[in-house]
C-alpha cells in the first residue's frame, strides 16, 4: 500500500471545503483504505462526542446486537489520544474487565483519535470480522498518519460549521428583532444590506439608496422608517421623475393662496407632512437644478419656505433619497449638485440587482405565487421547463420584472402547474446561437476542426462560468459547493479563462471573453 500516495488522494478531497460532507468524507476514505468491514465517525459537539456516519451501524436496519461496539474504547481513544488496536477484542487481556468489550464478540478493531495539536475532534472506529484475520500493518501506519491529518480538516469543518450556525441565528435574530416586511431574500449580499439598514435606521442621517430600476429601493426605504423611533410618524413618498421643476417645488415645500395661476388655497408640502417621520425621494437625480438648491438649503437649515410666502418654517424630517443613476457622472456633466449629493449620502446603501442574486428567484417565485394565486384548495407550481427558463432569465426590470411574470402566468393558468407557454416571450426565446456554432470552415481538415473543437469548449466553459459566478454573487466557495467542483478545480479553471496563453492559460475567442465578462 503506499501510504502517502493514499494520504495525498484523501487530502485532496477534503480541499473541496464542503464542510457538511467533511466527516462523512473522512469516515468513508478510512473505511476503504483499512479494508474495515464496518465502522462509524463520532464528531466533537461542544463538550460532547456525537456518532455521525456510520457503515452496518445503522439503527434503522440493524439489531440492538449487531450495532454493539466498545464506547470505553472510543473514550480510551479520546483520553489518550492514542491509536487502540486488537486483532481478536474478546481475547485481549487489556479489555478483560470490561462488559461492553466481551459483549461485542470475536473480531478486530482499530480505534484512531483524529487530534489536532492538543485538541481532539473526532473518533473513527473500524472493525473487521473477516477470517483472514485482523488489521494489516499497512492499514494500522496509513491510520496513524491518516488520524492528524484528518483531525486538522475535522477542525476547521467544524469551526466553518459554527460560524455557518452563528451566521443562521444572527440572520434569524435580524429577522425576529426587525420589521423587514416585503423583503424576500436569503442571498449574503442582501442580508448584509438588512444589516446595514438595522444598524442606520435609528440615525437621523440623510441615506442614499443606489439600485436598478425594480430592485425594491422603496421597501429599503420604509424598512428605514419602520424600524426607526420615527416608526409611529408619516412616511410620505415623493416620485420626483413624474413632476415638472415648478410643480416638484410646491409639492416638496407647499405654496400660499394666490402664489401663482390656479394656487386657490394653501397648500402643505411633502416635507411639512413627513414632519417627525421619513421622507422618501425617488429618483432624486431628476430634481432640477433650482430646485436642487432649495433641498439643499433644507437639509443644512432644516427649514422650508413655502412658494409665495417669506416666512420659514422648521421641521423635523429625515431624508432617504434614491436613484438608479450614476450621481458622480451627472456631477461631471454639471446636471447635479456635488454638495446636495455630499448631504444626502451620509449613508449609502446599494441594492444588487435580481441577476446577481440569483439564488433568491425561487423563494421570490414562491412568495409572489401565493400572492397571485386566486384560486383556493390549489397549490400552484411552475413545471421544471419553466423553472430553467425564469432561472436563465437575466431580467432588467428585476423584482419588479418577475412579480409582473408570476401574476401573468396565474392570470392565464387553467391548471395548478403553470407551463413555460404563459411566460412571456423574450422568456421563452430561443438562446442565441453562439459563435462556435456559425463557425464556418474553409479548408476541411481535420486540424481545422481540432481547433474549432477547442474553441467552442472555450466559450461553453466562459458562458458557463460567468452564468455560475453571477448566480453566487461571485463566491468562489459558494459557487464550488453548489456546482459539485472541488475549491481549486474551480479556481483554476477561472484562472485559465482570465489570462492569455503568456501566462500558461488558453486563449480565449473575442465571444467567450465576451460572455466570460457579462
Amino acid at each position: 500500500m503506499e501510504i502517502y500516495s493514499s494520504l495525498f488522494g484523501i487530502a485532496k478531497s477534503l480541499l473541496s471545503e464542503d464542510d457538511a460532507q467533511t466527516p462523512e468524507l473522512i469516515f468513508r476514505r478510512g473505511l476503504e483504505a483499512t479494508s474495515a468491514d464496518r465502522g462509524f465517525i463520532v464528531v466533537r459537539e461542544g463538550d460532547s462526542y456525537d456518532q455521525k456516519f456510520d457503515v452496518l451501524f445503522d439503527r434503522s436496519g440493524t439489531s440492538t446486537h449487531e450495532r454493539r461496539f466498545s464506547r470505553a474504547l472510543v473514550r480510551q481513544a479520546i483520553q489518550t489520544r492514542q491509536i487502540i488496536h486488537s486483532e481478536r477484542l474478546s481475547d485481549d487481556p487489556r479489555f478483560a474487565g470490561v462488559d461492553s468489550i466481551q459483549q461485542i464478540g470475536p473480531c478486530a478493531v482499530l480505534v484512531a483519535p483524529l487530534y489536532h495539536e492538543d485538541q481532539v475532534y473526532g473518533v473513527i472506529y473500524l472493525e473487521r470480522r473477516s477470517r483472514d484475520g485482523g488489521f494489516s500493518e499497512d492499514a494500522r501506519r496509513l491510520l496513524h498518519e491518516f488520524a492528524e491529518v484528518a483531525g486538522l480538516f475535522l477542525r476547521r469543518a467544524l469551526e466553518r460549521e459554527a460560524l455557518r450556525q452563528r451566521n443562521q441565528a444572527l440572520e434569524r435574530d435580524l429577522f425576529a428583532q426587525h420589521d423587514f416586511n416585503g423583503i424576500v431574500t436569503q442571498h449574503h449580499r442582501m442580508i448584509s444590506l438588512l444589516r446595514a439598514v438595522a444598524q442606520v435606521a435609528n440615525a437621523d442621517a440623510s441615506v442614499l439608496i443606489r439600485g436598478e430600476t425594480g430592485t425594491g429601493k422603496e421597501l429599503i426605504a420604509r424598512a428605514l422608517h419602520v424600524n426607526s423611533g420615527r416608526r409611529k410618524k408619516p412616511f410620505v413618498t415623493l416620485h420626483t421623475m413624474a413632476l415638472s421643476g415648478s410643480l416638484l417645488e410646491s409639492e416638496l415645500f407647499g405654496h400660499v393662496q394666490g402664489s401663482f395661476t390656479g394656487a386657490t388655497h394653501d397648500r402643505t408640502g411633502r416635507i411639512a407632512t413627513a414632519h417627525r417621520g421619513t421622507l422618501f425621494l425617488d429618483e432624486v437625480a431628476e430634481i432640477t437644478p433650482e430646485v436642487q438648491v432649495k433641498l439643499l438649503r433644507f437639509l443644512e437649515s432644516g427649514e422650508i419656505q413655502r412658494v409665495g410666502s417669506d416666512r420659514a418654517e422648521t421641521v423635523d424630517v429625515r431624508v432617504v433619497a434614491a436613484t438608479h443613476q450614476d450621481l458622480p457622472a451627472l456631477i461631471e456633466q454639471g446636471r447635479f449638485r456635488r454638495d446636495l449629493y455630499h448631504r444626502l449620502k451620509v449613508i449609502e446603501l446599494e441594492l444588487p440587482p435580481l441577476r446577481e442574486r440569483a439564488s433568491d428567484i425561487p423563494l421570490l417565485v414562491d412568495c409572489l405565487l401565493r400572492k397571485h394565486w386566486k384560486r383556493g384548495g390549489e397549490k400552484p407550481r411552475f413545471s421544471p421547463e419553466a423553472e430553467r427558463a425564469l432561472l436563465a432569465y437575466a431580467y432588467p426590470g428585476n423584482v419588479r420584472e418577475l412579480a409582473h411574470i408570476v401574476e401573468r402566468a396565474c392570470i392565464l393558468s387553467t391548471s395548478p402547474e403553470l407551463g413555460a407557454d404563459l411566460l412571456p416571450p423574450e422568456l421563452r426565446a430561443e438562446p442565441e446561437t453562439p459563435a462556435f456554432a456559425k463557425k464556418r470552415f474553409f479548408d476541411l481538415t481535420k486540424a481545422e476542426l481540432e481547433k474549432a473543437r477547442e474553441a467552442a469548449l472555450r466559450d461553453v466553459e466562459a458562458t458557463f462560468l460567468r452564468e455560475l459566478m453571477q448566480r453566487h454573487g461571485g463566491n468562489v466557495s459558494l459557487a464550488a459547493r453548489a456546482s459539485g467542483f472541488h475549491r481549486s478545480q474551480l479556481q483554476k479553471l477561472l484562472a485559465e479563462h482570465r489570462q492569455g496563453p503568456k501566462d500558461g492559460g488558453r486563449e480565449l475567442t473575442a465571444d467567450a471573453k465576451e460572455r466570460l465578462a457579462g
